[in-house]
């Protein structure tokens, strides 16, 4: 009963993480506010109750329309709720109900909103990069004060020194390749999303960073190519997918060696 109890929490609170990632990722590229405004209707503006807020059920309900103007509400906002319950369900499955999970928690509606809005507009906005670098410095203070282990140099050597060389090396190979083709081959905002993924994965999980993330790359720009038909495409989301595949490899790591 109490593990039914602890499933079924983990889904309602990766539902409404999910649901406010969705606000993130329509709301910061038009530069609205996404901590004081009310919910709305994207189409005639009216503001929306609890009732049309519910994530997922709501959108059901409403046949995938607004309940005022009747026009068809995206399918992607139920998507992206479920897809977040989903990612909450499997830390759960990782890490149990401790404080590492709830960490990963806190970042996965910023780190959400980084990878549909890198999809639709090819940016990784400062605000959400600096967010996920904050939650991961109170995460490593949190490792650092709960481990017998691990000394300060440790962490810094580990994560801060890591983060640096994270970031070095893609803007190394992006400012080489943009040189020799003559356009650019790595935004900025990636480079800043490498030191993000540094401070939290460390400095032992570079090299297996840079493949995945390579190889997720490639595979990636094959399908948008194909589905897209243009060369330049986002390289956030093989970035955030490489990210979160590494975080859950942690943890299954994480018992044998008591600390990341």
């Amino acid at each position: 009963m109490l593990l039914f109890l602890e499933i079924f929490t983990v889904i309602v609170i990766g539902l409404i993480l999910g649901s406010f990632s969705t606000a993130l990722i329509y709301r910061i590229p038009r530069h609205l506010s996404w901590t004081l405004e009310r919910s709305i209707c994207t189409s005639c503006n009216k503001p929306l109750r609890v009732f049309d807020l519910i994530p997922v059920f709501s959108w059901i309900l409403s046949k995938g329309k607004c309940r005022y103007c009747k026009i068809s509400v995206s399918y992607i906002y139920p998507l992206i709720e479920v897809i977040s319950a989903t990612v909450c369900l499997v830390v759960y499955m990782v890490f149990g109900l401790k404080p590492e999970a709830f960490f990963i928690f806190a970042a996965i509606p910023f780190i959400l909103a980084l990878l549909f809005i890198d999809l639709k507009h090819m940016i990784l906005p400062n605000q959400l990069v600096f967010i996920v670098l904050i939650i991961g410095i109170i995460r490593l203070i949190y490792i650092y004060n709960s481990s017998h282990l691990l000394k300060i140099e440790d962490i810094f050597f580990t994560y801060f020194t890591g983060a640096l060389t994270y970031a070095f090396i893609p803007w190394l190979s992006g400012m080489i390749m943009t040189n020799l083709l003559k356009k650019e081959s790595l935004g900025f905002g990636d480079v800043k999303f490498f030191f993000v993924a540094g401070i939290w994965l460390g400095f032992d999980y570079l090299p297996f960073f840079l493949i995945s993330s390579g190889f997720g790359a490639v595979i990636f720009a094959l399908l948008w190519k194909f589905f897209k038909n243009k060369q330049a495409f986002p390289f956030g989301p093989a970035l955030i997918i490489s990210f979160i595949g590494l975080l859950l490899l942690q943890g299954f790591l994480y018992h044998e060696n008591h600390y990341y």
